[in-house]
């Protein structure tokens, strides 16, 4: 069996070679776009989405595939990406995914979905959702708010 320990959105990810150790950059939890919402509207800038595996046996091989989709506040869901998670000679597994053109056409709550079938089962497990706040500011308010201290 495979369990999931982590995924996390940012600008980048960087993998040591000497310590194999991950360092994630700018891990991204909002984007403000300056720009009214419109239909087919994209995000420009590449997206990381890193996620680990893990055997929960260690002495167990372990095989699987892995889903990600991109669903939108209304409920669309974007074209999942599906990889192999293959843990049958290491005990833990990366992965990052790299999306570009990202479509943000709504504000609020969107949501990268992972999901897990383990090797031998028909079903798909949803094991993360991890939200990314969309937030459109018109560019005559965000001229406004260079003017003003940001608060939170």
């Amino acid at each position: 069996m495979i369990d999931h320990v982590w995924t996390v959105v940012c600008s980048d990810a960087v993998i040591d070679q000497f310590s194999n150790n991950v360092s994630l950059h700018n891990v991204i939890e909002q984007v403000n776009v300056r720009r009214e919402p419109e239909p087919g509207r994209r995000l420009s800038d590449p997206i990381h989405i890193m996620t680990l595996w893990v055997r929960r046996n260690l002495k167990e091989p372990s095989r699987g595939r892995a889903r990600l989709a991109f669903v939108s506040p209304s409920g669309v869901v974007g074209d999942p990406i599906e990889y192999p998670v293959d843990l049958s000679e290491n005990h833990r597994n990366r992965m990052r995914i790299t999306m570009r053109g990202l479509p943000i056409e709504e504000p609020g709550r969107h949501a990268f979905r992972v999901e897990l079938q383990n090797e031998d089962e028909a079903e798909w497990h949803e094991v993360a959702a991890i939200p990314l706040e969309v937030n459109f500011v018109p560019p005559e308010a965000s001229e406004q708010a260079e003017d003003q201290p940001e608060q939170d």
